[in-house]
């Protein structure tokens, strides 16, 4: 009898191994055949992308002008170089670089790129149980993302930071809250923002992710700093932070997507000719990013299916509300709320209560219109139309992308959460 049993569990696991592997399998396929439709695409319009971004003209400008040059200087002078707005962490790893030469170097740099974008097409599909179709658009949304075009272009390191982040929510998920609460240290050690995505677990009163996260950046932050810096850690961020109070220059920039910069430009002036209007405008930027915080608790004790994932998709929308730079590459995280929001809206029924069959049509197509058009605001092919890198920027469309998938899921989950008592609605997934 034991034999029989053990028998059926081992068909059991052979049949459900041979199962993920036939799901997997045209995965892969799919995202070849994509990224050879990137590669086509981008033979043709690759230099016209470089000659219209125009602030950088040669492959990994950022890595070249910052990241290879920090490498060099940390245990030489110990202090960030001009432009170089990372934690010491964060330059102690750039130092693995210098030794190997920039040719070299240039190449493991591009390896870790396309790495770090492997690592989000398949998180995403670890992460949403979605189908076929909704995996390939998300590849098809990523891959063309212009931010990133940009991120690759540069050699940013926002790929890096949304694959940690994404890493992160795998291995809470799987109960691995050590190595979640690392990949989140090493995200915050290149930009302090994702310090923010502790919010869904402190409103879901996870203490033990929270523990474990405060051990991590104590050491990423402190303990490695002062080891290997010694007292130049101080140095560096007393440096780093003087750095931050002198950047009144962003208020000009005509790429930052910080909303107090979007607004003000949409009346032709910026922060440092209107200081009280960009300090009002400031203290409504974090009014909306609280109200988001209070809505991601809302959203936890309403106890909706997926309920992380959704306080994840909201968290990422409100990195423009808080991130003062918020160049066009930090919001490299839109492809994964479209394809999420898509797959929602196609999978169950939107705002299904007390909506008449005609209404609900109609307000699903309209929340799909606002999907839609902000998977247009944010792709390669709406950029490379327009042309002009500087009105692309200057009109905020990665900004109004960002805004118009916010209000889509305020749509969604509003309704549910204010009425999170009745047992009889329906739950979302």
């Amino acid at each position: 009898m034991r034999k029989h049993e053990q028998h059926v569990r081992e068909t059991q696991s052979s049949s459900s191994l041979a199962a993920s592997r036939s799901r997997f399998m045209p995965f892969v396929a799919g995202m070849l055949g994509i990224t050879v439709l990137l590669l086509v695409y981008s033979s043709f319009t690759w230099k016209k992308f470089v000659a219209t971004v125009g602030f950088c003209q040669q492959l990994f400008c950022d890595f070249i002008n910052y990241y290879y040059p920090m490498g060099k200087a940390i245990f030489h002078n110990g202090l960030p170089v001009k432009g170089f707005f990372y934690s010491p962490f964060n330059a102690i790893l750039l130092a693995v670089f210098p030794p190997l030469g920039l040719d070299l170097s240039l190449v493991l740099w591009g390896i870790l790129q396309a790495a770090a974008i492997m690592v989000c097409l398949l998180l995403f599909h670890r992460l949403v149980p979605a189908k076929f179709p909704i995996q390939l658009l998300f590849i098809a949304l990523t891959l063309f993302s212009h931010s990133l075009w940009l991120n690759f272009l540069a050699g940013n390191t926002c790929m890096f930071i949304m694959a940690a982040l994404l890493g992160m929510l795998m291995m809470v998920e799987r109960g691995h809250y050590m190595t979640a609460a690392i990949l989140l240290a090493f995200a915050a050690s290149f930009k302090f923002y994702p310090l923010i995505f502790l919010a869904p677990f402190i409103a879901g009163r996870n203490l033990r992710f929270l523990l474990f996260t405060l051990v991590a950046c104590i050491a990423v932050f402190i303990v490695i700093p002062s080891v290997v810096l010694g007292s130049g850690a101080l140095h560096f961020y007393g440096a780093l932070f003087g750095s931050f109070r002198e950047s009144a220059w962003l208020t000009a920039n005509t790429h930052t997507q910080f909303f107090p910069h979007f607004a003000l430009r949409l009346v032709g002036i910026t922060g440092n000719e209107a200081p009280i209007p960009f300090l009002v405008l400031q203290i409504v930027s974090y009014c909306i990013a609280a109200i988001n915080i209070a809505f991601l608790f809302l959203v936890q004790r309403a106890h909706i299916d997926h309920a992380r994932l959704w306080g994840f998709q909201i968290t990422f929308l409100t990195v423009p509300f808080v991130l003062k730079t918020s160049w066009e590459c930090d919001l490299i995280f839109l492809p994964f709320v479209q394809a999420f929001l898509v797959w929602h809206i196609m999978k169950y029924n939107v705002g299904s209560g007390s909506l008449g069959s005609n209404k609900l049509s109609e307000r699903k197509t309209l929340i799909l219109i606002f999907v839609l058009t902000s998977i247009i605001f944010s792709n390669i092919l709406f950029f490379n139309l327009l042309g002009n890198s500087s009105v692309y920027g200057y009109c905020g469309f990665p900004f109004l992308a960002d805004i118009l998938l916010l209000i889509v899921i305020y749509i969604e989950l509003l309704p549910f959460v204010l009425r999170r008592s009745d047992l009889t609605l329906p739950r979302l997934s």
